[in-house]
Formats: C-alpha cells, sequence, structure tokens
C-alpha cells in the first residue's frame, strides 16, 4: 500500500503506468476477496467497510409505509441504524429477533417473525456483541422458504471463521478488512448475488459506475456486475493492503486461524468464570462462539476497569463503563503469556474489590 501511494505522489496518480499499476492491484483485491469468501469477482463491490455495505442493500429496496425488515437485538449500530432510518423516512418497520446461545431457538424465533410484510432479513453472522456464531446458513434457509432476500454482516466472521456465501446461501453479504483479515481500514466490500445486481437499486451515482453514459440525453446504463455500486474516485492503493492481508490469511489457513482462535479463546473463558466478581457473557460452547470475549464488570466493583487496564498496563479492551461489560478480541497472533498477563490483572482487580 505504501508502495502504491509513493509511486502515485512521485509521478502523480494519472500517469497512465501508475494509473495502470494501482487498478491492476485493486483489480485483484476484488478478485482475491471474491476467492476469500467463494464468490465470483463479478458479485463483489468493494467498499470502504461495512456499514458502506449496509446502507448500499437498505436503500436498494423500494421501501413503503408497513414494510418490515428483521434485525436483531445484539447489532452494531451501523446494523441498526440504517433501518432505523428507513423506519422514520417511509415507515418500514423493524421487527427485533431476540438472541440467546441456542441456535434452535434462533432459528425459531426468526420463522416466528418472518409474515407477508416481510421485506428483507439482516442478521449478523456473528454477533458483535457476544461473539456468539449465528446459524447462518438454517437462517438464509428459513428466509428464502418464506420467499424473503436476507443479508449478513459478516464484520466478525470474515478472517475469522471460513465465510462462503454460496454455501451459506445469503443474497447480499457485507464484510471488512480491517478486523479479523488484519486489512487496513478503509477496506471493504459488499457481495451482491448475481440474481441481485440488476433488481437492486442505485442511490449513490458517479463517474465510473456507467457501461454508457450521454449527457445530451440524460441516459445512462449502469455495468452489470457489482462494481456498479462503486462510484467516482476511491483511494485505490488503499487496497494493496488487502490484497497482501488476503494473501497471509489464505498461507495461514482459515481453518487453522479459526482453531487457533478457539483454543485461545475458550481456555480464556474458563479461566475468567473463576474470577469472583467476572461473568462471562460469551458462549462457552466452542461450535457457537468466536474470538470475541464478552465479560460483565459489575461484581468487581471498580469504575473503570478497561480504562485501567490501558493506564496501568497497556491492555487494550473494548470497554463501556456505563454498562460495566468489556470485550476482548482474541486473535490467532496473540500469544499465551498475553492472555496470562490479562487474567493476572483482572484476578488483581478482584482481589481489590
Amino acid at each position: 500500500m505504501v508502495r502504491l501511494l509513493r509511486l502515485i505522489e512521485s509521478d502523480g496518480p494519472f500517469n497512465p503506468d501508475v494509473n495502470d499499476t494501482v487498478h491492476k492491484v485493486y483489480e485483484q483485491a476484488r478478485e482475491d476477496m471474491g476467492r476469500f469468501v467463494g464468490a465470483a469477482s463479478d458479485e463483489i463491490a468493494l467498499t470502504r467497510n461495512v456499514s458502506d455495505g449496509i446502507n448500499i442493500v437498505a436503500t436498494g429496496f423500494d421501501w413503503e409505509p408497513g414494510d418490515e425488515v428483521i434485525i436483531t437485538d445484539q447489532e452494531h449500530p451501523s446494523g441498526a441504524l440504517p433501518w432505523i432510518n428507513l423506519s422514520r423516512r417511509y415507515g418500514a418497520k423493524i421487527r427485533v429477533l431476540p438472541l440467546t446461545h441456542n441456535q434452535d431457538e434462533t432459528v425459531a424465533s426468526l420463522e416466528g417473525l418472518i409474515n407477508p410484510k416481510t421485506k428483507l432479513v439482516f442478521l449478523s453472522h456473528v454477533s458483535t456483541r457476544t461473539g456468539y456464531r449465528l446459524p447462518a446458513k438454517r437462517l438464509c434457509e428459513v428466509s428464502h422458504a418464506n420467499g424473503v432476500p436476507i443479508m449478513l454482516d459478516g464484520a466478525h466472521a470474515v478472517g475469522q471463521i471460513p465465510v462462503d456465501v454460496k454455501d451459506l446461501g445469503c443474497d447480499f453479504y457485507a464484510g471488512c478488512g480491517h478486523k479479523w483479515v488484519l486489512a487496513p481500514q478503509g477496506s471493504g466490500f459488499l457481495y451482491v448475488d448475481r440474481e441481485w445486481i440488476d433488481k437492486l437499486k442505485l442511490t449513490w451515482l458517479g463517474w465510473g459506475m456507467t457501461e454508457e453514459y450521454d449527457l445530451p440525453s440524460l441516459s445512462f446504463e449502469a455495468v452489470s456486475e457489482a462494481r456498479r455500486f462503486e462510484y467516482a474516485t476511491m483511494n485505490w492503493a488503499h487496497f494493496g493492503g488487502l490484497v497482501k492481508s488476503i494473501g497471509v490469511a489464505e498461507e495461514l489457513g482459515i481453518e487453522n486461524t479459526e482453531a487457533r482462535i478457539s483454543e485461545l479463546a475458550t481456555n480464556l473463558k474458563q479461566r475468567l468464570s473463576d474470577i469472583p466478581g467476572i461473568e462471562v457473557e460469551s458462549p462457552m460452547d466452542p461450535e457457537i462462539s468466536t474470538g470475541l470475549v464478552a465479560l460483565s464488570t459489575a461484581g468487581l466493583n471498580h469504575e473503570a476497569p478497561g480504562q485501567w487496564l490501558w493506564d496501568e498496563h497497556r491492555i487494550l479492551v473494548a470497554h463501556n463503563p456505563e454498562q460495566q461489560s468489556m470485550r476482548l478480541a482474541v486473535a490467532h497472533f496473540l500469544l499465551e503469556e498475553e492472555l496470562d498477563r490479562f487474567v493476572q490483572c483482572m484476578s488483581e482487580l478482584a482481589e481489590a474489590r
């Protein structure tokens, strides 16, 4: 990525040789991401992040008052705000799927929520709150059995667990590079099943996404691939980092990465559950959990344990003092000694309470 940016800096972005070099890498990112998630490259739109992908799909339907969308009760703000906005603008109704750590209950709950007014199902593949792994394939089957398209948010799935969008059977899948793939911020993607490329309406348009464009006749024809959802100037060089990150992920092997994360996270949860004042909120079963480890720290009687971890030990976690919760991302590159340090620190807080 730095090499491409320096090339642009020294020779200019529209130098034909520079432009060709940068765009070859950009298109390589599209091809590599498609292969990584089991899609064809022409079904992949490159975006800045998951939020871009969600908004492209959310605004790609013609919503009318009374239309319904189903989301879960554990969505990230980016997985909820677009639908809340649709509710305000068009009168669409949001129905909420409550998540438990029982996959059969999750499937049954979705079956109970879908009705003739359901226009779209939107679910996280992995819960951003607890790391719970939803039974995505079964949920896609339920949605399609009722004639409803389904979108998955793969922010915490891609790069952590195997993802095959064709096997899952989803219609849309949004992901990002900057989390578990370890790519730069600003490198994301949206998978659009080929059957939906022409049916999903365009909302943001601009230079670069048309096959034909004629100003005098006020007409245009969008390209017939998912890149129709990309428009105007982008930081194309940025995606060189995504190409390299996918290469590393494939060299390691996603099954190996998943196994390593599972081993580290399972061991950590077991140890933390033995510490007084800490409640592990993530599933303990490795089959339905991931490397996201969520904790309730209410029993520690400490105002801001997450801030204390950073100030005193330079351990970085996501923490919410108001909700007295904490979340760790147990990635495959972490060392056992580092997790030992974390457990020791939490034990110290428990003793001091």
